[in-house]
Parts: structure tokens; sequence; C-alpha cells
């Protein structure tokens, strides 16, 4: 599945969610770091080796009706 630049619509959260909730309008950070190299501790996520980016195989994109994705990745927008 293709797609790595995405904005959308919360449609559900799971019940650790607490940023988040149905209706709000989010941007989606198309890279999920795996949060525990020396880079990721450094709060230099962008470099981390095990970087899991959408569209990049084997991970898909985000060109589907829906997508599950971590919370710390996915970011509010305005209305307008």
């Amino acid at each position: 599945i293709l797609g790595h630049e995405s904005s959308g619509i919360i449609v559900a959260t799971g019940d650790e969610v607490t940023d988040l909730k149905r209706g709000d309008r989010v941007a989606i950070e198309p890279g999920v770091p795996c949060g525990h190299c020396s880079y990721c501790r450094e709060g230099k996520y962008n470099l981390c080796p095990k970087m899991q980016f959408m569209a990049t195989p084997p991970v898909n994109g985000d060109l589907s009706e829906l997508i599950t994705y971590p919370q710390d990745f996915v970011f509010p927008i305005p209305d307008d």
C-alpha cells in the first residue's frame, strides 16, 4: 500500500490514548522509531536504524480507508 504524507480524522482510539479523541483532525508522522536505541534516547529519532517508515517495504503505506497508528506520532491540526 502506497502513501506516507497523510492527514485524517480520528474515528476511534485505544484505551490508553489520552491526547486524541474521535472527530479530531490530525496529521501523521510517517516514520515510527524503535524508541530504545541510543539515537532515540538522545531525541534524534529521525536517525533510528530501526525506523518503520510508511510505504517503505515491508511496511504498508496509508492510502487506505483506515489505519491504526501510535498516539505519539499523530498530531492535531486546526479545523481551518
